[in-house]
């Protein structure tokens, strides 16, 4: 009987040390992980002042506008040339907007090295400063494409516009009651 007793004692602390006591030896054995990198700074310049280019279709959708009628024609006619000019806007600026974005991301690996936010007011000023021409021009665009828009929509589908802008970043006129 004490055979079969010691014998059972044992076999028990056996499985237990197994359980636990090998658990903690291989966790030791794991490789240790390498501590993760920052991920390389990606400013979306074009988003930062608002640039969009619509999708017709999808925008046509989102307000409720049937593109095959004439009311949709127009739509289509009036979101076309908006998407022109904002693409020329894009191209004529392109040096400015590809040189903002790359002081930015240098900037922002320098804070991601040393930690030094020393310069943070400057370049913010600097970066407000060289968009703020071409944010004017774009709010211009914009207000435009507003108004002629809400000529030919109805305020139900007006709204719907304005909601569908909102979530794409642009901040248009809010809705007049």
């Amino acid at each position: 009987m004490k055979k079969h007793i010691f014998l059972l004692l044992i076999f028990t602390s056996f499985i237990t040390y197994s359980q636990f006591g090998g658990m903690r030896n291989q966790r030791q054995r794991q490789m240790p992980q390498t501590p993760q990198q920052a991920p390389e700074p990606d400013f979306k310049v074009e988003k930062y002042i608002g640039i969009i280019i619509y999708d017709i279709e999808k925008a046509a959708k989102k307000t409720g506008v049937k593109l095959s009628s004439d009311k949709g024609k127009k739509f289509s006619g009036l979101l076309t040339k908006y998407n022109k000019e904002v693409k020329d806007i894009r191209r004529i600026n392109s040096f400015t907007l590809r040189s903002t974005k790359e002081m930015v991301e240098n900037y922002q690996k320098k804070v991601a090295k040393t930690g030094d936010l020393t310069d943070q007011v400057k370049v913010q000023k600097k970066l407000a400063d060289n968009l703020k021409p071409i944010s004017e021009t774009l709010k211009i665009e914009d207000e435009d494409l507003s108004k002629k828009l809400k000529e030919i929509l109805t305020p139900k589908q007006y709204k719907k516009w304005l909601k569908y802008n909102r979530k794409q970043g642009k901040f248009l006129p809010k809705e007049e009651k």
